[in-house]
């Protein structure tokens, strides 16, 4: 049997987790299936989709030089994949402009190499950034951009040093989101903003495509939030949710099928792929918004 009909065969089989309780409520919750290897469940209370065990040693997909883009984890050229999603970028800048409007200091959690806090410095925010990759971050700090290598849970920021953290497409792949929501609240000023950007499990594609929604990927998804239970995770922090937003997103044409073809394991889309890379097309940028996606603002309101 191949891994496609085991996938949906398990998945009409749900059952009862032995042993997983939800990892943001620790309610009951039940198996959905399997992914690429991996459990996956889901919360009968907050409804959060989870990969549970969290699978060993996934750092290395995120610490190196960005040579995990050959099995598609990583960009193949963060700066030039992410030129399409100015667009998209400045829209989240609106959005932190709303609730902290007066461009005070901004950190970037998985800053990359800069390029989001490259227009954040534009707009008049002082910028700062971690990012695992020293690579990725010593290409940020050739800008002038002061971004650390490491994990935001090690570093040395001082508590309540930021007026906004953002976390763009990132909390979904880590292991304890709740230790850096910690971080997070300590790092933040009083009253200081939280923006995130993550795939919504609770969406009608989300729904339609259960185990095949694209979004399940892991080892690199591990949390796929519920607009419920993000809601749970954040509350139980101290932060009050101001807003969730579906807000699209572009991308390049060779990006879009790169992570095509890791998603569905399609050889064609790979070749597509590598073909769009040599092309000035391949450059250009298409606007997706499938509705799955969801921008959230919140406040720190407690120590």
């Amino acid at each position: 049997m191949n891994s496609t009909a085991t996938e949906t065969q398990l998945e009409s089989e749900i059952v009862p987790a032995a042993s997983a309780t939800c990892t943001i409520c620790a309610a009951n919750t039940t198996l959905r299936g399997m992914r690429r290897g991996y459990k996956i469940y889901r919360c009968k209370s907050c409804q959060h989709l989870f990969v549970w065990p969290i699978p060993a040693n996934i750092r290395p997909l995120y610490s190196t030089d960005y040579s995990g883009v050959a099995e598609g984890f990583r960009f193949v050229d963060s700066d030039r994949d992410k030129e399409p999603k100015v667009f998209t970028f400045e829209r989240y800048l609106d959005l932190l402009n709303k609730y902290s409007p007066g461009n005070g200091s901004i950190l970037d959690v998985g800053a990359a190499t800069g390029f989001f806090l490259n227009l954040a410095r534009q707009r008049g925010w002082e910028t700062y950034g971690v990012e695992p990759s020293d690579y990725a971050a010593g290409l940020g700090r050739k800008k002038g951009i002061k971004i650390k290598t490491g994990v935001l849970e090690k570093s040395d920021f001082r508590p309540n040093s930021f007026d906004a953290v953002t976390l763009w497409d990132r909390i979904e792949h880590l292991p304890e989101p709740g230790a850096t929501l910690q971080t997070i609240k300590r790092t933040l000023k009083r009253g200081g903003v939280l923006a995130i950007n993550t795939p919504d499990s609770g969406s009608v594609l989300a729904a339609t495509m259960r185990l095949n929604w694209y979004q399940v990927a892991p080892p690199e998804h591990i949390n796929l939030f519920h607009r419920n239970s993000l809601r749970t995770l954040l509350e139980s922090y101290g932060f009050e949710v101001l807003t969730v937003e579906s807000i699209g997103k572009r991308f390049t044409m060779q990006y879009a099928f790169q992570k095509l073809a890791h998603w569905s394991g399609s050889g064609v889309s790979q070749q597509i792929a590598l073909r769009l890379a040599s092309l000035s097309i391949g450059k250009l940028g298409v606007s997706i918004n499938l509705f799955d996606n969801m921008v959230v603002c919140a406040r720190k309101v407690s120590w």
